[in-house]
């Protein structure tokens, strides 16, 4: 997580109205991080390079030039003093914000709402890029956002994408002033799924699995307390509140977050996350958290 200190928040922009809620959050979280906001349009037209230039009443270089523009002074009209560069690039959107994530210190992209689901579905190259950005992706649903709360959410098991996202969260939480709720998530085998003989409780009184699951309540907490630990020490003025909650991964998280302003979880990248993103749980959190999730990766050696 060593991003350079003045490397750019950058926000993908696109004209539509979920790339626009997105570039709101990009502006307010470079504002609020004294970082520069750096506004990309990637666009790659169907025989871009056979148009010809001087055909009537559209142009593709004015187009692009206009969403830029427009971009950067919605960004301004949000936060008056942000240092905003906006550029347009010719290219397909994947490989462009790729590269443009090897600089920067997070890379903020909208999704779209399905209506009739009330959920989030990023595109396939939100997708792309949460399997390959070399920084934190930040995706934003198309929502009318809530008032800001000044409480980020980190959702944690102990791995080591865990532990990056444990810095970031920490490391943004520090430097919006905000609170830190670090949330880790009990799942319980039903015996059913398995057979009775899988699990040990079957044979237990219930007094004896009361205990059981005590204990397991307090192992849960301890792991949850050294998961976090060092950069507790390291943000000593971060208000953290830890919580362990028995259910399913998405629902208690997604539940944990709403009266918070990010979600944070890590990425297992290719062997992981990318690999199960049909139905993971990584994927469902992003299409159904109420507030923008940023995930992030391990670094790479």
């Amino acid at each position: 997580m060593d991003q350079a200190a003045k490397a750019p928040v950058v926000a993908a922009v696109n004209g539509t109205a979920a790339s626009g809620r997105a570039l709101d959050w990009a502006a307010d979280d470079a504002g609020r991080r004294g970082r520069g906001l750096r506004v990309v349009y990637a666009f790659d037209w169907p025989l871009y390079h056979s148009l010809p230039r001087g055909l009537p009443g559209f142009d593709v270089d004015e187009f692009a030039r206009r969403i830029v523009d427009e971009a950067r002074e919605r960004a301004l009209e949000r936060v008056p003093d942000l240092d905003v560069m906006a550029v347009h690039v010719t290219g397909d959107p994947a490989p462009v914000l790729l590269t443009e994530s090897r600089s920067a210190h997070s890379l903020v992209v909208g999704a779209h709402r399905m209506t009739t689901m009330d959920r989030v579905v990023p595109d396939s190259t939100a997708l792309e890029l949460l399997a390959d950005a070399s920084c934190p992706v930040v995706v934003v649903p198309n929502r009318e956002p809530g008032p800001f709360h000044g409480r980020l959410v980190l959702g944690t098991d102990g791995s080591r994408s865990a532990r990056a996202a444990t810095e970031w969260a920490f490391a943004t939480a520090g430097t919006w002033g905000a609170r830190l709720r670090a949330v880790t998530v009990r799942e319980q085998t039903r015996w059913w799924r398995f057979g009775a003989l899988e699990d040990p409780t079957w044979t237990m009184t219930e007094e004896e699995r009361k205990r059981a699951e005590d204990e397991d309540v307090r192992r849960a907490h301890r792991a949850l307390s050294e998961a976090i630990g060092e950069e507790r020490a390291r943000w000593p003025g971060v208000r953290v509140e830890e919580v362990v909650e028995t259910g399913h991964p998405v629902e208690v998280l997604c539940a944990a977050a709403r009266d918070c302003d990010l979600m944070v979880v890590g990425s297992h990248g290719r062997g992981g996350f990318a690999g199960m993103l049909l139905g993971s749980v990584s994927r469902n959190v992003i299409s159904h958290s109420p507030v923008p999730v940023a995930v992030v990766r391990p670094p790479r050696h």
